[in-house]
């Protein structure tokens, strides 16, 4: 995909890892207090082996479910000399189905802006299986 094939309005959704959390405070209206939630991203996991010097010790970034984010472009321009930029709406679909996220403007490279849309930037794991960086997962 080229920049030109960024058009206005469109929605994309990219799958996207999603770790298991605990939270208090609001959340959909509501006050909570200690409420299993999922937040996009991934937690660093690591072997117990190894020495004191953390040396032979394996590290990796674990996700407990997919979700979705939403990618909707609001608009493109290109400021003279230089690179064109996206600026576009972000918002999560957390694996239960609950939509959320901040409607906020954001601005980024077009660039940049299809990177995003190959989906999460880096490899990681679920229930040991390995969904590598950029790759659709499902």
């Amino acid at each position: 995909m080229n920049a030109s094939e960024i058009r206005i309005m469109e929605t994309h959704e990219i799958a996207f890892p999603f770790v298991k959390e605990s939270y208090s405070g609001p959340m959909d209206g509501v006050v909570v207090d200690d409420a299993d939630t999922w937040r996009p991203g991934t937690r660093r996991e690591w072997s117990s082996g190894g020495d004191a010097y953390y040396q032979d010790v394996e590290e990796w970034w674990a996700a407990d479910g997919h979700g979705k984010m939403v990618l909707q472009v609001v608009g493109r321009f290109k400021p003279g000399k230089y690179p064109e930029r996206t600026f576009y709406l972000r918002s999560f679909i957390d694996p239960t189905g609950r939509q959320f996220g901040k409607d906020k403007l954001r601005v980024i490279s077009s660039a940049a802006f299809k990177r995003m849309l190959k989906g999460y930037r880096h490899e990681y794991m679920i229930d040991g299986d390995l969904h590598p960086n950029g790759g659709s997962t499902q």
